[in-house]
């Protein structure tokens, strides 16, 4: 079928014609004029990539999980998908959802290293690289196990102290507005040879966002920030795990998007907002983009948004409702709960923050080391 690759068309990549040009104007390449014809002609290419049809588990849901898609193959997910194990190697998987504005908050559980596991826990955006840990380049930022030490652009610094099995780790992304999302956007489809392209497009390259940063918490301790003036762009929640050839067993890490954490952020970073959970993406992504179409209607963009922003938690109840297991009842590995139950549990983040996040009182302390 068209919509599936051979082995030929997947390996290649093909310069087309940007638009024909009608036999009047020609542009044929035969005859003395030939040279010029085709110099002209280069500015009117495009260069197309082997086009692979979306499928069902391409699709962000309205509840945060750790995506089937954007993770390295080796890693195995948990059918709750809130659990990851790996071996051999690092590997990462990011979350679904990510943000380029605002200031968020999730929680990872280290369940089980073994003798040789590894892990690095952070953000990263979708430039990262899939097939190395977190922070390996200039797109992400990670916090290490062994030394505690943090680690962006494949460079480490003297940073916090070490965790090990059985630690929570808390993963703050700060991005002030005025940064680009830096997503790719939906792809032009041709037809050629049979076969079908999407059109390549250069990708801008993205700024420094002054103010922004990455900080962690281990087991609700402040460990300072990681990272500052990261890269523009959208950064998703992101698990590495290591272990070597020898270990039988894989590393594995749990997942907490939201809102209800074992150690939620009680008190203000030096005067920012108070961190809303990640749980909490799906349904500000829908009010936004409700927003947007409701303004180019001439309607009213907030009550658009606020309609839109109970789509996603009513589509998590009704996961939760379709779900076998009861909330809470275990159907993963490491204890974690169902899919059903995860639903159940982020339904409430299109309608507040974390709890525990509020802004704090006069005379609340502030985190040390920033």
């Amino acid at each position: 079928m068209d919509e599936q690759l051979g082995k030929r068309g997947a390996e290649k990549e093909v310069e087309l014609p940007a638009r024909k040009k009608g036999k009047k104007g020609g542009s044929s390449a035969r005859g003395k004029d030939s040279h010029e014809s085709v110099e002209a002609f280069k500015d009117d290419l495009v260069r197309v990539v082997p086009y692979r049809k979306p499928t069902a588990e391409d699709d962000v849901g309205a509840v945060v999980l750790l995506s089937k898609q954007d993770k390295a193959p080796q890693l195995q997910l948990s059918e709750d998908r809130l659990s990851v194990t790996g071996q051999k190697g690092f590997r990462s998987v990011r979350a679904t959802h990510g943000a380029h504005e605002g200031t968020f908050y999730c929680e990872a559980t280290v369940q089980h290293l073994g003798s040789t596991g590894h892990c690095r826990l952070g953000w990263s955006s979708k430039r990262a690289e899939i097939n190395a840990p977190v922070g390996y380049d200039a797109f992400g930022v990670g916090y290490r196990d062994l030394e505690g030490s943090s680690i962006h652009k494949a460079l480490r610094s003297s940073y916090g102290a070490a965790y090990s099995e059985g630690g929570v780790i808390g993963l703050l992304l700060h991005m002030p507005p005025g940064g680009r999302p830096m997503e790719a956007r939906a792809a032009q489809v041709v037809r050629y040879k049979g076969l079908l392209y999407q059109v390549q497009e250069d990708e801008p390259e993205p700024k420094p966002l002054p103010g922004s940063f990455v900080g962690f918490f281990r087991n609700g301790q402040w460990q300072g920030k990681a990272a500052e003036d990261l890269l523009e762009g959208t950064y998703y929640p992101t698990v590495s795990l290591f272990t070597l050839p020898e270990q039988a067993e894989g590393a594995t890490v749990t997942m907490n998007f939201g809102p209800n954490f074992k150690f939620p952020p009680e008190f203000t970073v030096l005067g920012l907002p108070a961190a809303e959970p990640v749980s909490a993406l799906p349904a500000q992504a829908a009010a936004a983009e409700a927003a947007t179409a409701a303004e180019l209607m001439g309607e009213d963009p907030a009550a658009a948004a606020a309609a839109a922003a109970e789509a996603p938690a009513e589509a998590a109840a009704a996961a939760a409702a379709a779900g076998d297991a009861a909330p809470g009842k275990a159907t993963g590995d490491g204890g974690s709960i169902s899919v059903a139950a995860a639903a159940e549990q982020q339904q409430q983040a299109g309608e507040a923050a974390v709890p525990a996040a509020a802004a704090a009182a006069p005379g609340s302390p502030q985190l040390p080391g920033l």
